[in-house]
């Protein structure tokens, strides 16, 4: 049975190493996407849209602060670890300006969020399990609205099409950005002391094959190998399969 490591001093060595890791990527995840959502409120065509980015800009940035408040427990600096972090829009590989790229993002990286918390919901790490639970029903809300999002978009022959171009580009970064890299020796520590519960692949594929319900209806397919490929996305063959089977 995985030990539960229920303080700060507790965590120490290698584990503390790791979990510092993993905080880092949500951390660097979490700012990005709020100032993703808070400069996006510019580009908003409607007042009701700016006032759905401004609460979701607030949920983020709390998320966020979650998190800070965790590194500074385990001794670490949340504005240096931040500070190192690309960007937003490099980040997340979209153009801040654009709505399409902003409504792309909502259907895309909320939903690869929501897949990571839901393992750390259940972390060994019990100071960060119990703190995702809120986070994962504002990524959920969000996803809704991700959704919502695309079949509008699939309404319209010409905007459907620029939000596909755009889909092509944001959705191998977020991946790679989301995920990382399957079957390393840091995937395997994770699932050892229970930092996480299911591997990368895992994870990965129920992320894939969830989107794949949502696209099929309205035609939208995944890119191409190629893209996934150009952003240094590394596969294991069943996510290839779960790709190429809607192409």
């Amino acid at each position: 049975m995985v030990a539960q490591i229920r303080s700060a001093a507790e965590a120490t060595g290698e584990y503390r190493d790791m979990l510092i890791r993993l905080m880092t990527r949500q951390i660097y995840a979490e700012t990005a996407t709020a100032e993703v959502f808070g400069q996006a409120i510019t580009a908003a065509p409607t007042w009701e849209e700016k006032h759905r980015l401004a609460v979701f800009t607030l949920e983020e940035v709390q998320h966020s602060q979650g998190l800070v408040v965790l590194l500074r427990d385990l001794g670490e600096d949340p504005e240096a670890i931040i500070a190192a972090r690309p960007p937003a829009g490099e980040f997340w590989a979209i153009d801040l300006t654009k709505w399409i790229d902003i409504a792309v993002f909502n259907f895309v990286v909320d939903r690869a969020g929501s897949h990571q918390i839901m393992e750390y919901r259940h972390s060994s790490y019990t100071p960060w399990a119990d703190s995702q639970e809120v986070v994962l029903a504002d990524e959920e809300e969000h996803y809704g609205t991700g959704i919502q999002v695309l079949k509008e978009f699939a309404r319209d022959t010409d905007r459907f099409a620029k939000f596909k171009v755009s889909f092509e580009r944001v959705l191998p970064n977020a991946v790679k950005r989301a995920f990382g890299r399957p079957g390393n020796a840091e995937n395997e520590y994770c699932l050892r002391v229970g930092l996480k519960r299911h591997s990368h692949e895992q994870i990965l594929n129920r992320y894939l094959d969830e989107m794949k319900g949502y696209m099929g209806s309205v035609g939208l397919a995944f890119p191409p190998m190629s893209a996934f490929e150009a952003a240094g996305v590394e596969m294991a063959e069943r996510t290839k399969e779960i790709v190429l089977s809607l192409q």
